[in-house]
């Protein structure tokens, strides 16, 4: 009977020289600073005291170590150790007391996730906003990568474009002068297409002869004014051959653009959207303008073709006169031998 009670007692020994721990206890590390925005603002590890928190803290480097600290609090404390009496005791452990958590550090902690949470929000927002100006740069160096393409593009070509057109124009007057209608059109169309950098065929004036070049330094001059008047004739035809080219251009202009603008008058009449209506009558503005260029233009030409014809009108009677006085010259001389 002793013996069973010997070692109850030996074992009530042991349990009273085991050290109290804390239980269920929690402590976190927090970052804070350029720390947090690296490593995250929440709280890092559970530990069971402060002490073995504050232990793991300043085991890191020196930028955690300084840019953090410890925050939390013990849910229960065990009794404390008793020693031993050196006899038999009979009075009962005391039961265990309940610590209530810090408000203090519980508001801390609060503040610090809502701050953490608010710092979130932020950098996203900043990332937001970052991603939004690099997509407008992108957008913006596009569009100037594209217009300096095409100004270099019109820099390059734009001498044989407008060659080109002037070309196709000239001949458009010749087949309009020659009552070729539907040629007159084909080659004003190219011209246009040749003013837009658009691919043409190319284009050789009719009856165009090589130029020979004028020796530097050499005036020569013509005292035939028979052939000094067919020469101004022929410049005079070439001159009027484009003029009437260009008006043959500026007539096709005209009847595309007037086209244009009714179809957009009639589409801004039924057009009951602001918005739409808006944009609508913007393009309907820049084509009633376009066609006012190009009516304005066939205007020109046509003064122009007019003085060109009066100018051609005298040459060509300077010209009758000069081949009847040299006709006249050449008989006399004839009937003197």
């Amino acid at each position: 009977m002793k013996k069973p009670l010997t070692r109850f007692l030996a074992f009530l020994f042991i349990l009273a020289l085991v050290p109290a721990q804390d239980a269920l206890a929690d402590w976190k590390v927090y970052y804070t600073g350029k720390a947090g925005q690296m490593f995250g603002y929440g709280g890092r590890g559970s530990f069971a005291s402060k002490s073995q928190c504050e232990s793991a803290r300043t085991s890191r480097p020196g930028f955690e170590r300084n840019n953090s600290h410890c925050s939390g609090f013990d849910r229960y404390v065990a009794p404390a150790p008793r020693p031993p009496s050196g006899g038999r005791s009979n009075s009962p452990a005391p039961a265990a007391q309940v610590q209530q958590p810090d408000p203090a550090a519980l508001a801390a902690q609060r503040l610090q996730e809502e701050v953490a949470a608010k710092q979130r929000a932020q950098v996203a927002a900043m990332e937001q906003a970052a991603a939004a100006m690099q997509q407008q740069q992108f957008d913006q160096g596009k569009s100037s990568l594209a217009t300096d393409l095409r100004n270099r593009l019109n820099a390059s070509g734009g001498t044989n474009g407008q060659t080109l057109s002037d070309c196709w124009a000239a001949r458009a007057g010749q087949a309009a002068q020659r009552g070729d209608r539907a040629g007159a059109k084909t080659y004003a169309d190219y011209s246009i297409a040749a003013r837009e950098g658009k691919s043409v065929p190319a284009c050789q004036a009719a009856g165009q002869s090589p130029v020979v070049p004028m020796p530097q330094g050499v005036t020569i001059i013509d005292d035939d004014p028979v052939r000094r008047l067919t020469e101004e004739k022929r410049q005079l035809d070439t001159r009027i051959a484009t003029l009437s080219g260009k008006r043959e251009e500026a007539k096709a202009t005209v009847k595309v653009k007037r086209t244009e603008v009714e179809r957009l008058e009639k589409t801004s009449r039924s057009t009951t959207d602001p918005k739409a209506k808006q944009e609508t009558d913007a393009l309907l503005a820049e084509a009633k303008k376009a066609l006012a260029d190009a009516q304005e233009e066939d205007r020109r030409a046509t003064d122009e073709i007019n003085r060109a014809q009066e100018e051609l009108k005298v040459v060509n009677e300077a010209k009758a006169r000069a081949e009847q006085t040299r006709s006249g010259a050449s008989s006399g001389g004839s009937v003197a031998r």
